[in-house]
């Protein structure tokens, strides 16, 4: 029979006496007894004195795993029920509603007939025993690990790179000037470029790009005032204009993971440890009871096979292989990609500094439709003409992937229309790609100014095949026509493998025009010398080159080139130069000779940059830099990714370093053994994330440490007492010793010095410190009596 009544005086403490108490027992011989209670044989079920469930204490065991934490049960009428807000606290979910009873204010659920899941008490009644399957945990889901940061606070600054040439060839003079000036704040940044030439039938003084940049990196949304280009899809070409472009930047987040990855799911009834083995890699996981989706990013993109092992806490093991296809011409689910343009387009660039055309405004956008599906689209308007056009890109499963894409325009000279469809699949040992582009004569898109009078077709099929350690094979072909029966196509097949420490390459190539065509072999072989020099041999056709060369250093040095060529029937041509590169940028110096013809040309790169009201001389600024402080007056040899880039030579001047990748983490270090024994550094590595052509600042090192020992004595002479509290600011308490002695890690001139102890309080004032480094002794120092600070 149902278990009608429990009657116990045991509560949360354990049995009270003076309480009723009843031991009701359950025997095997009482089935509708034995079905209706999730018991065991013998369980003591405790009711209060009106007969009312009482809560008991009991011991927790999920899946064989003891918890920590202790539960709450009431067995009521037979049945089973359990603290309700616990559940969650224990890592189940369970589906509502459950029945439920409330006792002392708090509800209990029972939790019989729910398929996989068993809950029972053992022998003693003194532990709640659960076996759950993964459906009653929550669903884990694990992304690609994400190592990027928020970008640092920018130091304003301002720079101008310059890259200078002065050449004389065959008796002629000509000089040039690219110049980069700017400058960047938090703000973002402001640029110029300029091409300056003389001689040599230059434009003489032009300006090349000028604009506003303000990047939003945690919406990855890019804002460009001035000239820029517009965002190309598949289908057309971009093009320079000036005005505005506001759209998405993936670089501002180059950690993030933007393109589809395969999920893998499985599930796990207890603590488990998850392994993803594919080929050149292998990740680690723990993963908790429940099912669980992991989204896996493999190291390189195409196609290829994970195994899942699922390791449970108990040993048990199980094993998954999946195949994949990820490519990065593709969006993740949900993801948008678009670009908003509107100006001028810019006409005769590099020639004219202020040449415009017709105003135009155009709209790209991108969205990944989940399950390998990407769908894109442009529209472009102008007075000249209108063009609109669809795109998608989709995984054929683990196979590949392909794209198409359909255009239309309407321009002075009618409607026009084009397609293009691509086709890919890239392994870990071969990959083959091929496209086909279509126009008719009437397409036109903004910024082209006269459409293919008879139309245009293009075919592109390129492939390789790797071979493992005896090297790789590459083809490609490219067939191109144009209006009026013009054609071009070239091909080429080659093959490159390393021989030791040499790398050879040899291949046949075949290019044909409309009335012409070239056939010919090449081969080359280059042999690494060092870590900075290697010689090279290069044979193509009826030309030979042989080249020698040394790099300089990436901080300061010396290095050096030669090349020698002969071209059949033309004359031995020589080149030889030398590069100085300093801190402040290279110099290099260069001589020519073919024939009777010979020619020097001096160049000189670098940047000046003005950061905290000094001007320092840097190497070529490219997208980021940082501004290294280093608390030392000694050289410090300063590392960029573990190189040598910049050495400290002065007290008070900043390093600059150069070439940082933008809102990356880059890697800068210092060399502690250049460090005085007494500069405080807490770490011999710092990580820096600058914004795009912005500099963060970062410091090595505090101000040296003066350590002292003061000797403190009262108003009469005598030693303060031992063992009182020495407490100062900015320092950790310590205590006084022997002989009033207090010994401080860094002491400074006037320092208020306050010492407490029973009935004891005085305040002692650091005196000068003596001119030399090291430790120091110095005394006796008075230690006045201060009635504040008695306790």
């Amino acid at each position: 029979m149902p278990l009608a009544a429990a009657l116990s005086g045991a509560g949360r403490a354990g049995w009270r006496p003076g309480r009723a108490s009843v031991l009701l027992w359950l025997s095997l011989a009482q089935p509708a007894a034995a079905s209706d209670l999730p018991l065991a044989l013998a369980v003591p079920v405790a009711v209060e004195p009106d007969g009312s469930p009482r809560p008991m204490p009991v011991g927790v065991v999920i899946n064989g795993q003891p918890l920590e934490e202790t539960g709450l049960v009431v067995l009521s009428a037979g049945r089973l029920f359990v603290r309700q807000d616990m559940l969650s606290q224990w890592g189940l979910r369970l589906p509502a509603p459950l029945r439920q009873m409330e006792v002392s204010g708090c509800d209990y659920a029972l939790l019989d007939g729910l398929p996989g899941l068993s809950v029972k008490l053992d022998g003693s009644g003194g532990t709640l025993l659960i076996d759950a399957g993964p459906s009653f945990f929550p669903t884990a889901h694990i992304g690609p690990e994400q190592r990027g940061g928020p970008v640092m606070e920018a130091v304003p600054v301002q720079f101008a790179g310059y890259d200078l040439s002065v050449a004389r060839w065959g008796g002629g003079w000509a000089a040039s000037a690219l110049l980069d000036a700017g400058m960047s704040g938090g703000w973002g940044v402001a640029g110029i470029t300029a091409l300056v030439q003389q001689g040599g039938g230059g434009p003489g003084a032009v300006r090349l790009d000028s604009n506003v940049i303000r990047d939003f990196q945690d919406r990855r949304l890019r804002l460009v005032l001035g000239d820029t280009l517009t965002r190309g899809a598949d289908w057309n070409r971009p093009v320079r204009f000036a005005g505005v472009r506001l759209g998405t930047d993936f670089s501002l987040t180059p950690e993030a993971v933007t393109y589809p990855v395969p999920r893998l799911s499985g599930s796990a009834a207890l603590p488990s440890v998850v392994d993803l083995a594919a080929a050149s890699s292998r990740q680690s996981m723990a993963v908790q009871p429940g099912d669980f989706k992991i989204d896996y990013q493999p190291v390189f993109t195409g196609a290829g096979e994970v195994t899942m092992t699922i390791r449970d806490a108990n040993g048990a093991a199980r094993t998954v292989t999946q195949s994949f296809y990820t490519s990065p011409r593709l969006l993740r689910e949900g993801l948008d990609d678009f670009s908003l343009e509107a100006g001028f387009l810019r006409r005769d660039f590099g020639a004219r500094s202020f040449s415009y055309g017709a105003p135009f405004a155009a709209g790209f956008w991108r969205h990944g439709l989940g399950d390998g599906l990407t769908l894109s689209g442009r529209m472009e308007a102008s007075e000249d003409g209108q063009m609109a056009g669809l795109g998608f890109g989709a995984l054929l499963s683990s196979w590949g992937e392909i794209s198409l894409a359909a255009a239309g325009s309407h321009g002075r000279s009618g409607d026009g229309f084009l397609w293009r469809a691509q086709v890919q699949r890239i392994t870990a040992r071969y990959s083959v790609t091929a496209s086909y582009m279509q126009e008719d004569a009437h397409f036109t898109q903004v910024g082209e100014d006269d459409p293919v009078p008879a139309g245009r077709r293009e075919w592109v099929v390129a492939g390789s095949l790797a071979l493992g350690g005896r090297g790789t094979v590459n083809a490609h072909y490219l067939d191109s026509e144009g209006g009026e029966g013009d054609r071009f196509s070239t091909g080429s097949l080659s093959y490159a493998a390393s021989l030791g420490a040499a790398w050879v390459t040899l291949g046949a190539r075949r290019t044909r025009f409309s009335d012409s065509r070239t056939n010919g072999l090449f081969g080359s072989l280059t042999l690494p010398l060092g870590a900075r020099s290697s010689a090279g041999l290069f044979v193509e056709g009826g030309r030979t080159a042989a080249s020698f060369s040394q790099n300089p250093p990436p901080d300061a040095g010396w290095g050096y080139r030669f090349l020698a060529s002969r071209q059949a029937d033309a004359p031995v041509q020589m080149e030889g130069g030398v590069t100085w590169r300093t801190a402040a940028g290279d110099v290099d110096l260069s001589a020519s000779r073919m024939g009777e013809m010979e020619g020097m040309r001096f160049q000189a790169r670098g940047a000046l940059l003005r950061v905290g009201g000094r001007i320092i001389a840097t190497p070529q600024l490219d997208y980021a830099f940082a501004v290294v402080d280093v608390a030392a007056d000694q050289d410090v040899t300063v590392f960029f990714e573990n190189r040598p880039v910049a050495r400290k030579a002065e007290p008070g001047r900043p390093a600059i370093v150069t070439g940082l990748q933008p809102y990356a983490a880059n890697r800068i270090a210092i060399d502690l053994d250049a460090l005085p024994i007494d500069t405080v550094v807490t770490s011999a590595e710092q990580v820096a994330v600058p914004g795009y052509r912005q500099a963060v600042r970062i410091g090595f090192g505090g101000a040296a440490a003066h350590p002292v020992t003061l000797r403190l004595v009262d108003g009469g002479g005598a030693a303060i007492a031992e063992g009182l509290t020495v407490t100062m600011e900015g320092a950790a308490p310590g205590i006084s010793g022997h002989g009033g002695e207090v010994y401080l890690a860094d002491a400074h001139e006037g320092q208020e010095i306050l010492l407490t102890g029973p009935a004891v309080a005085c305040r002692a004032i650091v005196p000068a410190l003596p001119g030399n480094a090291g430790a120091a002794r110095m005394g006796p120092v008075r230690c006045v009596p201060d009635r504040e600070g008695k306790r």
